[in-house]
């Protein structure tokens, strides 16, 4: 049997018998297929999300957290921005994630939400279901190329993390799919509209940068191959539905925060509320925005070969670009007046899809341009780039090509995946040691500088009060005299802020650990080690040879642990002087705190008055 294996005629009958079995278990033939794709897929992405290690994603670290335990606690108007301006997000769903990885084990708690994402593959799917009406191949067209959606630049990058764009996807593109199924069928039930708007209206309340989407599900139903009454219906039942499911969902938090600060989205939209404790501005990231009207025009393009100019971390893919291209192709097809594959291939939906694709699109990159917003378009980029392809080259040639190319995408997301931060897993998710404080009721605890370090307050004295300086927050002189009084009330005072971090040390470390498994330590002159330096320029570094053996080291020498100290508690005393205090460095200390197996050390000091 092993000899007839390798006889090409017998692999190419394996590779067959392989797909006929794949198609027969997890083809959309049956209920119970269905359901053994998502089962599947909802499995595997709690093991991709086990793999990707415990997520410390610096939203995590600095309100992610604290937003869930502060909401269940009840500390809106008892601290004072920690979390800097995120302080007052929306905590719903943050309260979800406080509760899970506090309360469970921490791969226990990776695993769920790598299967909660995993479960995307759902609405994606039946979209694809939906959208592939005509095509022969879509029992299995539409599972693969759900699954195809799972595997963009976006969706790799926060799977299993706390960032919750996919977690609202699931929502956004729930809505989208009873919609385009109702369209689908001519129904005007009112139920399913209802269902609609109100999936809607929770991926709004959790996360208020989907309010794009809600725009594009208009667009969709303006789309509609249905008379215009029923489109108005439908469009007055869902908005209904999605402001009461929004309003149920966060209202009670946005009124709290309204009628604590005078602005329900403080301090955002400041310069339309006026909030006393912040500055009269409206707080928006512009960095990411195209510079000009030639970079809007042809902004897939560039942000797919310059990722960074979208977003912090760059979030390789080749999917924006293909598709730009390919919709340049097909609207100068149009324009030649040569249609290729007619509409009729594919569902009477595709239309309502494609405006609400678009229309979101657009919104994204006048207010956003911020690439993990765009999660629940990237799902759909597999889908809408098939049926471009497809329509193009329409020949079974083409379609496998397409295949390739769609293959080719996925790769690139996949091994060029960006990465908000992860790290080995422990038990116990955070791990923070508390300092000693006589009087906690009696104390007041600056957190200082721009550093997210509001993560570790759940696991600090509770009856102390943590108010931020220095941070992203719009502060307002109101705010820095809010700041005094709060320090009056309570005579005990001190100050959080980054403590020494000595990554490149431990970074070093690991590095050379793979050099001596590889035994490039050992050889004569270090030119592989050398060679390796000089080509992989993420490395960073340079060789030397130290007792006899090859090792990376860094290209300038690293500061010591007294220096970092000095350089964090002379940053943090200029934000202090402004508040009239001190930290001597003798009344400093440093006290360890850990994300899964990484160290996050934080320095805490009691303070004096400046005299």
């Amino acid at each position: 049997m092993e000899a007839d294996a390798l006889v090409p005629g017998k692999r190419q009958s394996l590779r067959w018998r392989a797909v006929r079995m794949l198609d027969s278990r997890f083809s959309f033939t049956s209920r119970a297929n269905v359901a053994a794709s998502v089962i599947a897929v909802a499995l595997l992405g709690g093991l991709f999300s086990l793999f990707l290690g415990q997520d410390s994603n610096w939203d995590l670290r600095n309100y992610h957290l604290y937003n869930g335990y502060a909401a269940l606690t009840g500390r809106l108007s008892m601290d004072l921005a920690p979390a800097q301006m995120q302080s007052y997000f929306s905590p719903v769903l943050d309260i979800v994630h406080y509760l899970v990885m506090t309360g469970l084990p921490g791969p226990l708690a990776g695993f769920l939400f790598g299967v909660a994402h995993g479960l995307l593959f759902v609405p994606v799917a039946g979209i694809a279901w939906l959208v592939l009406d005509g095509q022969a191949q879509r029992r299995w067209l539409a599972p693969v190329l759900a699954l195809a959606g799972l595997f963009t630049g976006a969706v790799l990058s926060e799977f299993g993390n706390t960032m919750a764009d996919n977690s609202t996807a699931l929502f956004v593109l729930g809505s989208l799919w009873v919609v385009l199924h109702e369209l689908s069928v001519g129904s005007n039930r009112t139920s399913r509209w209802l269902l609609a708007g109100a999936l809607l209206g929770v991926a709004v309340g959790l996360k208020l940068t989907n309010a794009i989407y809600a725009i594009g599900i208009v667009a969709a139903l303006m789309m509609a191959p249905v008379s215009w009454a029923h489109r108005l219906r439908a469009l007055c039942v869902v908005t209904i539905a999605a402001l009461i499911a929004a309003g149920t969902l966060a209202g009670w938090w946005y009124w709290q925060v309204w009628q604590q600060f005078g602005n329900p989205l403080f301090p955002q939209m400041n310069s339309v509320f006026g909030a006393p404790l912040a500055a009269p501005v409206s707080v928006g990231d512009t960095r990411w925005l195209p510079r000009n009207i030639g970079e809007q025009l042809i902004w897939p393009l560039l942000f797919t070969f310059s990722p960074k100019r979208v977003g912090e971390n760059a979030l390789t893919q080749i999917f924006w670009a293909l598709l730009f291209l390919a919709a340049i192709a097909l609207l100068v097809r149009r324009l030649m007046g040569r249609k290729g594959q007619q509409a009729s291939a594919f569902g009477s939906v595709l239309p309502s899809l494609a405006a609400f694709f678009l229309v979101s699109y657009l919104l994204w990159q006048v207010l956003f341009s911020i690439q993990r917003y765009l999660v629940a378009l990237e799902l759909l980029a597999p889908l809408l780039l098939w049926c471009a392809l497809i329509t193009l080259f329409p020949s079974a040639k083409g379609r496998r090509r397409g295949g390739w190319i769609l293959v080719l995408c996925a790769a690139v997301s996949f091994f060029g995946r960006g990465d908000w931060g992860h790290q080995d897993w422990t038990m116990s998710a955070f791990q923070v040691q508390a300092p000693s404080i006589s009087e906690p009721e009696n104390s007041v605890v600056l957190v200082v500088g721009g550093e997210p370090e509001a993560w570790r307050i759940p696991f600090l004295p509770s009856a102390a009060r943590y108010v931020g300086v220095g941070t992203n927050f719009p502060v307002s002189d109101q705010y820095h005299q809010h700041v005094g009084r709060i320090l009056e009330e309570r005579t005990q005072h001190f100050a959080l802020f980054p403590g020494h971090m000595v990554e490149k040390t431990a970074r070093f470390d690991r590095m050379n650990n793979v050099v001596r498994i590889l035994r490039l330590d050992g050889e004569p002159g270090c030119g592989k080690l050398h060679w390796l330096a000089r080509k992989v320029k993420g490395l960073r570094s340079v060789v030397e040879e130290q007792g006899g053996r090859c090792v990376l080291v860094p290209r300038a020498p690293l500061q010591s642990v007294d220096d970092l100290q000095a350089m964090e508690l002379e940053k943090a005393q200029k934000i202090l002087d402004g508040y009239g205090l001190t930290a001597p460095a003798e009344a400093c200390v440093t006290l360890p705190s850990a994300i899964g197996q990484r160290e996050f050390p934080y320095r805490w000091c009691r303070l004096q008055p400046t005299h």
